[in-house]
């Protein structure tokens, strides 16, 4: 009853003021509400409108008559109900049901306790196994690339944010790109939990896959925040392509990168890989605008709201 008491505060400030209409919806989204449409918080306002109606129109579809339009004016959504005020949108629900202003506003609050509920009972756990890939979004990932190490070694720190209760799994996946020339093979990589997780099982997915399930340390409720760090090592002995890239497969609010070069091994170049097609990767490289190391031989740069399936980091030349 606690989140379902949360999920209706965040429904009902989404109808103050111009409603899903409103400038900067996304920063009015709580994390139960982002969550369960599986919107993280820096998505742009249009696409957040966009899902929030459909996730709604979805939820309500069972719903009477009367209960649908409670909840599509209240919020801005019925055709002739923007308005700036919700007092306004009371006045043309009670209009349109043909009973009092007070009425109107009880049938929409009793609405939203619906709607709340709706979507809490369908986002209860059911008999079966949770999917350690669902559940869950990444509010921020840092990671950092060291080549100065006796073997590649990349650390990773992810905060996430369960979108369901009784999150206590989640996944993570690597790929070692292939070589330019294709002739680099099986890969062997190894994980290790710095903090915040136990890996529990560990598979290699082809030649340069590898995926680990993660135990959290305790079940997460909707909305609560985990943070957990992995280091991966690549342990063959083998080239690596000359670059390192994040390809969200979740929503993910904010991915920075920091490499650390060899100061023996220094690349004459660097620049920055923003929403690229993975496969664009594997063509000959297009340098972009170069950048600089620091004094620490490091290069690092930061991305906000990463699009699925797109990659976002590093390349260089050496």
């Amino acid at each position: 009853m606690a989140h379902e008491d949360g999920l209706l505060r965040e429904l009902t400030t989404l109808r103050r003021g111009w409603g899903l209409e409103a400038e900067r919806l996304r920063d009015r989204l709580g994390p139960i509400v982002a969550g369960w449409c599986e919107i993280h918080r820096t998505a742009n306002d249009r696409e957040a409108r966009r899902v929030l109606r459909d996730a709604i129109s979805a939820a309500i579809a069972e719903f009477p008559a009367d209960d649908r339009l409670a909840v599509n004016v209240a919020l801005g959504i019925a055709p002739g109900s923007q308005h700036a005020l919700l007092s306004d949108r009371v006045g043309v629900l009670a209009d349109r049901l043909r009973v009092s202003e007070r009425t109107a506003r009880r049938r929409i609050d009793r609405s939203f306790a619906r709607l709340a509920a709706e979507i809490e009972a369908a986002a209860r756990p059911g008999d079966d196994v949770p999917d350690p890939d669902q559940g869950w979004f990444v509010k921020r990932l840092r990671a950092i690339v060291r080549l100065d190490t006796p073997e590649p070694e990349l650390i990773e720190e992810r905060l996430v944010v369960a979108t369901r209760d009784g999150l206590s799994r989640i996944a993570a996946q690597f790929t070692v790109p292939r070589l330019e020339d294709g002739g680099d093979g099986e890969r062997q990589v190894a994980a290790d939990a710095q903090h915040g997780v136990r890996i529990t099982d560990a598979k290699r997915v082809g030649q340069r896959h590898f995926r680990w399930l993660l135990d959290l340390p305790r079940p997460l409720s909707r909305g609560d925040t985990h943070t957990y760090g992995l280091v991966i090592r690549i342990q063959d002995g083998l080239p690596i392509r000359p670059s390192y890239t994040f390809v969200p497969l979740v929503a993910c609010e904010s991915f920075s990168v920091r490499v650390r070069f060899d100061p023996q091994r220094l690349p004459w170049r660097v620049w920055r890989v923003d929403r690229v097609p993975p496969s664009v990767l594997a063509d000959p490289p297009q340098p972009g605008a170069p950048l600089e190391l620091d004094g620490a031989c490091e290069v690092a740069q930061e991305f906000t709201a990463p699009q699925l399936g797109y990659a976002y980091g590093l390349r260089w030349l050496t």
